[in-house]
C-alpha cells in the first residue's frame, strides 16, 4: 500500500504559496522528510535537499553561505523574477537546530524569493521556536502534517474549490469503494504513522511504539523544556490513555503523581509541544451551565489505546483535527475543534465552530444505530446546522432528521480532507 500525503497538493503548490516559504511541521516520524524528498524527486531536483543535521553540510555553510546554489541546474539571477513553474525548489530540513536560523532564512528568502521556492521541514522545535521573536512574519505559510487519512493511501486528487467544509450545506455522502474501506480499517487497527502502516502488522507497531515514545519523552522533551522529573512525566503519559475522551482533572492527577498542579500543567504543555498529545477546549459561548475549564486530551497516535471505544473516539478526534487544519490552511475559515458539556453531565464528543459559531456536532458511538439523546438535545438547543453520529459500520448512512445523520466511519471520513 503506497502512501501519498495529500498535503503535498497545497503545501508544495507554487500557486498556493504565492511566493512564500512553506514551513511543514508535525509529529516526529510522520513523513515530513519523505514528503519533501519525494517532491524534489518528482520534479528532478533531488540535489536540492539539505539536512542541517549533517556535519558536512554545516562545514559547507561555514565556507560558503550560499552553498545550495552550487548544485542548481539553472543559472539564477537576483534581478530577474522567474515565472511560476520555472523556479527551483530548495528544502532545508532541521535548519531550526542551527544558531541564528531565522536570520539566515530571512537573508536567503529576501535575496532569492523571485527564483527559489524554499521548503522548511522540522518537528516540534520548528513550530515552537518560530514564535520567539519572529523575524520571518509575512515570509512563510505554516502547514501541519497530521497522521494519515485513507485519502493518503488511495491516490486521492483534491479539488479545494469543491471540497466540503462545515459551512457548505450540501454534504457529498459518496459510498467509499473497497480500497478506501480497507485503508480505513488498516489505519484504525494500527496507527496513523507511515512506517507501521507500511509494515502492516500490530506486532511491528508495538515495537515501533516503544521506541517512538522513548524518543519523544527523552530527546524531544529535553530539547524543548527544562523538565527535570522525566520519569514522572513518563508516568503521566501512561496515565493518560484511560482518561482519553473525558475532561481531564489536574487535581486528580496531582494526588496520583504527588506533585504540584503547576508541574502537571507544564508537563502537559510539553507533551503538546512534542506532538504526543493535543487538547480540545469546552465550548461555552451560547450555553449556560456549561463546563468551562477542563480540557479533553487525545493522542496523535491512536494506536496507543487498547480500549476499542476510546481508540474509536481518539481516531475520529485526530481526523477532525486534521480536517480543521486543512480548512484553515485553505482559507475556508477560522475553524476550531472543541467539545460541549454541561455541568449536569450532558455531553457531545465534538463540536466544530467557526469564529465561535457552531456548525457541526459529532458523537462517536461505535455500534449504536439509535440516535444519542444528547446529540439531538444540543443540536436543537444550540441550533447547530449539522449533526453526525459516527458508528463503526462500513457504508452505513441514515438520515434521522433534517441535518442529522447516523453515518459509518468510512463514509464520514470520505467527506474530510
Amino acid at each position: 500500500m503506497s502512501i501519498n500525503h495529500i498535503i503535498r497538493q497545497w503545501a508544495l503548490d507554487e500557486n498556493f504559496l504565492y511566493g512564500r516559504m512553506s514551513f511543514i511541521c508535525g509529529p516526529r516520524q510522520i513523513g515530513k522528510t519523505t514528503l519533501a524528498q519525494n517532491h524534489l524527486e518528482l520534479i528532478k531536483q533531488s540535489e536540492n535537499y539539505h539536512n542541517w543535521d549533517s556535519l558536512s553540510l554545516r562545514q559547507k555553510f561555514a565556507s560558503n553561505s550560499f552553498f545550495f546554489i552550487e548544485n542548481m541546474s539553472l543559472p539564477l539571477s537576483r534581478e530577474n523574477k522567474l515565472p511560476i513553474g520555472e523556479r527551483q525548489w530548495v528544502v532545508f530540513d532541521e535548519i531550526h537546530k542551527y544558531p541564528r536560523w531565522k536570520n539566515i532564512l530571512k537573508g536567503y528568502y529576501d535575496e532569492w524569493k523571485n527564483n527559489i521556492n524554499f521548503v522548511i521541514t522540522g518537528s516540534a522545535r520548528l513550530d515552537y521556536l518560530r514564535h520567539s521573536g519572529d523575524s520571518l512574519v509575512g515570509r512563510y505559510f505554516l502547514f501541519r502534517m497530521n497522521p494519515l487519512h485513507p485519502h493518503d493511501l488511495t491516490a486521492f486528487i483534491l479539488d479545494q474549490d469543491s471540497a466540503w467544509h462545515p459551512k457548505v450545506p450540501q454534504i457529498p455522502f459518496d459510498l467509499p469503494d473497497k480500497s478506501f474501506q480497507d485503508a480505513t480499517t488498516k489505519l484504525y487497527n494500527i496507527s496513523g504513522f507511515p512506517e507501521p502502516v507500511r509494515v502492516g502488522t500490530r506486532a511491528f507497531y508495538e515495537r515501533w511504539k516503544n521506541n517512538h515514545i522513548s524518543l519523544i519523552t527523552s530527546e524531544d522533551i529535553r530539547d524543548l523544556s527544562r523538565i527535570i522529573h522525566v520519569q514522572k512525566l513518563q508516568t503521566l503519559v501512561f496515565l493518560l490513555p484511560e482518561r482519553v475522551g473525558s475532561p481531564l482533572s489536574l487535581n486528580k492527577l496531582k494526588s496520583i503523581l504527588g506533585c504540584a498542579h503547576a508541574s502537571i500543567k507544564n508537563w502537559l504543555e510539553a507533551l503538546k509541544k512534542v506532538y504526543l498529545v493535543f487538547d480540545i477546549a469546552p465550548y461555552a459561548a451560547s450555553l449556560t451551565r456549561s463546563v468551562r475549564k477542563e480540557h479533553k486530551y487525545y493522542f496523535w497516535d491512536w494506536g496507543l489505546l487498547e480500549d476499542s471505544g476510546k481508540r474509536f473516539e481518539n481516531f475520529i478526534a485526530v481526523q477532525l483535527q486534521r480536517a480543521v487544519s486543512a480548512w484553515n490552511e485553505w482559507g475556508k475559515g477560522d475553524y476550531q475543534l472543541m467539545y460541549v458539556r454541561t455541568k449536569d453531565g450532558r455531553e457531545v464528543d465534538f463540536i466544530i465552530t467557526e469564529k465561535d459559531k457552531p456548525y457541526l456536532l459529532i458523537e462517536c458511538k461505535m455500534n449504536e444505530k439509535n440516535l444519542a439523546p444528547n446529540l439531538k438535545y444540543f443540536k436543537n438547543r444550540m441550533k447547530v446546522p449539522i449533526a453526525f453520529q459516527v458508528i463503526n459500520k462500513p457504508g452505513y448512512l441514515k438520515q434521522v432528521d433534517r441535518g442529522t445523520f447516523i453515518v459509518g466511519l468510512d463514509r464520514f471520513l470520505k467527506i474530510l480532507p
